[in-house]
């Protein structure tokens, strides 16, 4: 539905769950059974956007023959992403070729050997859709002012400690770094030299547009494909947040956005003539 309300511009992101919070609310014991449930059901859903009738007798879920609706506006299918946050599940990703969805607290460096690591695979990939979508999207966090010293003082006032602690709280399967307290101890808000730390390294984009579009460049130099902002992830005043995406969109974007056709929107359009 949201692929005809939006015209074709829904991206179709899938995963096994993070955490045992979620997969144990529905009544899976394990974190292993979510791998092989995931295998089951992915191949089955690309099935169901495009057979009719569609029916299914497998080992996690069965459905008789059945007219799944509704169908997607892009066809075959929407672009598929996948989250990934271990050297395993990069190389799935790219196996499958579908895009990695980074989830991780570390810098671009950090992610630079797990993005090789997809790329390596999905250039020999064996789609589980229509086609393949080679894409790397990072997710970190965002704080671009016109003002330096403004931008820091935000940044250091946000929570993101706070919301770094509940991510290890609740994702039990992201293993907690050495010095990462344990639940209800807190990860503590950055001071300034830690703070500007995290800024040279481009673990948080924050600063100058000046300085962002460098925190950006690292993330290009590693491979890096698309970059997600998780500005209210935080509590970052919604006002501050709209000044900072408005000031990166107009000085920031426009230095890396140099292709009037994204990538993805090629992949849609190859995959329409592959439909013909």
């Amino acid at each position: 539905m949201l692929d005809h309300l939006s015209e074709g511009r829904f991206e179709f992101g899938t995963g096994r769950g993070s955490s045992s919070t979620e997969f144990k609310g529905f009544g899976i014991r394990d974190g292993d059974t979510t791998r092989d449930m995931f295998d089951e059901a992915l191949p089955e859903i690309l099935r169901m956007f495009r057979e009719t009738p569609y029916q299914h007798d497998g080992k996690f879920f069965a459905m008789p023959a059945r007219n799944v609706l509704p169908k997607p506006y892009t066809l075959p299918h929407p672009p598929l992403w996948m989250a990934c946050g271990s050297p395993s599940t990069f190389e799935k990703a790219g196996r499958m070729g579908v895009g990695a969805l980074c989830f991780s607290l570390g810098s671009p460096a950090d992610f630079a050997p797990l993005i090789k690591t997809y790329k390596d695979a999905v250039g020999h990939a064996k789609p589980v859709g229509a086609y393949v979508n080679d894409n790397v999207a990072c997710v970190t966090q965002l704080v671009c002012a016109d003002d330096p010293k403004e931008a820091r003082e935000l940044a250091m006032s946000m929570g993101s400690g706070y919301h770094t602690s509940l991510v290890f709280r609740y994702l039990d399967t992201f293993p907690r770094p050495k010095g990462v307290p344990a639940w209800p101890q807190l990860i503590p808000e950055p001071d300034a030299a830690t703070l500007e730390e995290r800024i040279a390294s481009g673990n948080r984009i924050v600063g100058t547009p000046d300085e962002c579009a460098r925190g950006v460049q690292m993330y290009a130099d590693v491979g890096c494909d698309q970059l997600i902002f998780g500005v209210l992830a935080s509590t970052q005043p919604q006002e501050a947040a709209l000044r900072s995406v408005a000031l990166f969109g107009r000085e920031v974007i426009p230095r890396f956005d140099k292709d009037p056709v994204h990538s993805t929107t090629r992949f849609r359009e190859a995959s329409r003539h592959a439909a013909r």
